[in-house]
């Protein structure tokens, strides 16, 4: 996701670099997880909106927004979202998928 708007060689090398650093544990121990961002480290947020912009921004604007008959909108602050729209349908419709 990155590199579709990133260029940069240096930084994506960083990021992968933030993705692929131990967390340090309470008892000292240092923890490497496989999967995501670590918890409070200064990449998550960072990461945590490209990755929304994809999977849930875009996604709303071209698959919930057409198919809507009145208004919606999407506001997300970091990983909390709010959906509004003008009429219920729309909105039980998007609840249930």
């Amino acid at each position: 996701m990155l590199r579709e708007r990133i260029d940069d060689a240096a930084f994506l090398n960083l990021v992968s670099k933030w993705l692929k650093a131990g967390i340090l544990d309470t008892d000292g121990r240092i923890i490497h997880p496989e999967t995501g961002t670590p918890q409070g480290g200064i990449v998550s947020p960072v990461l945590a909106n490209v990755y929304l912009h994809f999977a849930l921004d875009l996604w709303f604007e071209k698959r919930v927004k057409s198919r809507c008959k009145g208004e919606a909108f999407i506001l997300r602050y970091a990983d909390d979202f709010i959906c509004a729209f003008r009429y219920r349908d729309d909105a039980m419709r998007f609840y249930r998928e």
